[in-house]
């Protein structure tokens, strides 16, 4: 199936009509967009509100695969995300997005509908503060790692601090990244960050869901509407801050240096994806037996010890088939798949599309990409 790499948001996205009968209400002071049709159909709805919060709607269709290039100058900016139907629906997750570029992979013939709460960059540093405190000590330090990997992704060296190196991302003027082979280098040798999306991502509650029906359908107009839908929206962030909360602390039958034994176990899958150990041999390394193995991975990562060595996996493999010249079979053998076969339908249930088709039309677009990416 053929993909398209679309590098500027106006190659996808035209400003659209307040008045579109799909929207479910608008006001004058909305931001809409439509897809391109030659792409896709739907439309994505940005409602400012403040303190540089915005509420944003997205409910879209892609005719086939899509690889979106988030350039280097895009805003700052923390996302909590609440997936209602699309590859991951009735899910919640809590994103930093202040990488200096980012590629967005997105499957075809699949409606995306989700709403999303988003911080912009004179909010950034506070809001992050306040959910700081209510990550668990394994999603804060992945936080603070993605952190410090996008420093070095900006300015090719490693901050003081995580609170440093934040403060310098949303105050930088000019940049020089480094190659993206540096980037994927560092994250190959530091696989504790592999799986790291999975610490913030859980199943939506029942509360959640009920907030973003009265958002959807919200009956107000004008000032009374930004109004209604500030406090749905802060409502809807309180939930997520109250949901990680409640997953940093422990629950029976797990004691705090119990979770810490879990958090040792995903660091040895994350770092041997060619063999890793058994489910016995890992609960038996670190001091657990199969029972809480399993809980545990539930309670921190929020699935099996298998679908978080299966993420890891997929994770490194999309890292080193955009920037390394290995075949797809001595990728898929690194990352721990014998069978090219079981790699490829792996690969493709999670991003869409074949392996092979990923790399050879990345590397028909590495020079434009690069390009684009790092220019200064």
């Amino acid at each position: 199936m053929a993909m398209h790499l679309l590098q500027r948001k106006s190659d996808y996205f035209h400003s659209g009509n307040i008045d579109n009968p799909k929207l479910c209400h608008a006001d004058r002071s909305d931001q809409i967009s439509v897809w391109n049709p030659k792409f896709g159909q739907g439309y994505q709805q940005t409602i400012p509100l403040q303190d540089d919060l915005s509420l944003i709607i997205f409910d879209d269709r892609l005719h086939s695969p899509l690889l979106i290039n988030q350039p280097v100058h895009t805003e700052a900016s923390l996302k909590f995300e609440f997936q209602l139907v699309g590859n991951k629906p009735q899910t919640s997750s809590f994103t930093p997005q202040i990488a200096p570029a980012s590629l967005d992979m997105r499957h075809g013939q699949q409606r995306k509908f989700r709403i999303e709460v988003s911080v912009g960059p004179s909010a950034l540093m506070t809001y992050y503060q306040r959910t700081a405190e209510h990550l668990s000590p394994q999603a804060l330090k992945s936080c603070n790692y993605f952190i410090e990997i996008s420093h070095y992704g900006f300015f090719g060296s490693y901050a003081s601090s995580p609170q440093k190196a934040l403060d310098q991302i949303l105050h930088r003027s000019s940049v020089s990244p480094p190659p993206m082979e540096k980037i994927t280098e560092i994250i190959c040798s530091n696989p504790q960050f592999l799986g790291h999306r999975l610490t913030t991502e859980r199943t939506m509650t029942p509360a959640m869901n009920r907030i973003i029906h009265q958002i959807l359908g919200c009956p107000y107009g004008g000032r009374s509407r930004r109004t209604y839908l500030e406090k749905k929206a802060l409502e809807l962030v309180d939930l997520k801050l109250n949901q990680l909360e409640q997953w940093s602390a422990p629950s029976y039958p797990l004691r705090f240096e119990e979770l810490d034994n879990i958090r040792e176990a995903s660091k040895i899958l994350a770092s041997q994806l060619q063999a890793p150990p058994s489910v016995e041999q890992l609960a038996r390394r670190v001091g657990l037996n199969r029972f809480k193995l399993n809980h545990g991975f539930h309670h921190i990562f929020g699935t099996t010890p298998f679908r978080y060595l299966r993420t890891c996996r997929l994770e490194l493999a999309s890292h080193l088939l955009l920037t390394s010249r290995e075949t797809v079979d001595m990728i898929a053998y690194r990352v721990g798949y014998n069978n090219r076969s079981r790699f490829a339908a792996a690969f493709r249930k999670e991003f869409g599309l074949n392996p092979k088709t990923f790399q050879i039309q990345m590397s028909t677009w590495d020079h434009a990409l690069r390009d684009r990416q790092y220019a200064s």
